[in-house]
């Protein structure tokens, strides 16, 4: 009969070489879903950001009606989820509550870059959306660029994190940022209208005042004939 040696005290040999793998792994994996929740979080953020920031590009007085005041992406008016009297008339007194405002497509184009106003507005939101407290978070860069037919808006958040001792242990040593970016496009097109006739109107007092009516008016016609064939 073949004599069993004796085997006490082997588990603790293979649980001194599997354990440490094991629970390194789970930590691993468990700080990468944080890092893709976080990621998930600033983007929703950079979304919001962009989609009330291109509304209120576009439609002048916007803001009045409270849009992404708190962490929303769009109206909240409570049970019956209509804006007060006051609330709309104080959106269409922002139209001509001066002449900056109401010829603002002028001013617009010489307007573009950064806006300060708007990174501090939202700035707020970003900060509470953030799971992982390490690192540095920047405040949302919201680039606006305005064009004769609309504005682009770009929404940009980084978000800065160390590397934890788990994945250093792994032999991940680079620095871990997370960079989510969004970007929409707005445009209003009954104010584009609007500012269309205006300047067709303003273009014929001129031809008019300087006796080129007729030749205007035959120069409209061909170009009608024109849209007429593409149209």
């Amino acid at each position: 009969m073949k004599k069993i040696k004796n085997e006490n005290g082997a588990i603790m040999v293979e649980a001194s070489i599997y354990m440490p793998l094991v629970l390194c792994t789970v930590m691993a994996l468990l700080y990468l879903a944080l890092f893709n929740m976080q990621e998930y979080l600033l983007m929703y953020e950079a979304q919001r950001a962009a989609a009330v920031v291109s509304r209120e590009e576009a439609y002048l007085g916007y803001e009045k009606f409270g849009m992404g005041s708190d962490n929303e992406i769009d109206f909240s008016w409570g049970e019956d989820n209509i804006p007060s009297s006051d609330t709309v008339n104080s959106y269409y007194e922002a139209y001509h509550s001066n002449l900056r405002s109401l010829y603002r497509g002028i001013g617009r184009l010489f307007s573009d870059g950064p806006r300060l106003d708007y990174e501090s507005r939202f700035s707020d939101g970003v900060r509470e959306s953030t799971l992982i407290v390490l690192g540095n978070i920047s405040n949302p860069q919201i680039q606006v660029d305005r064009g004769f037919l609309g504005t682009d808006v770009e929404v940009t958040i980084t978000h800065s994190l160390p590397v934890p001792g788990v994945l250093k242990y792994l032999g991940y040593h680079q620095g871990m940022t997370l960079r989510v970016a969004a970007y929409n496009y707005s445009v209003n097109p009954s104010e584009f209208v609007r500012s269309v006739d205006l300047a067709a109107d303003f273009v014929s007092y001129i031809m008019k005042k300087f006796g080129l009516a007729d030749n205007y008016d035959k120069f409209w016609e061909k170009t009608n004939k024109v849209l007429d064939l593409i149209l």
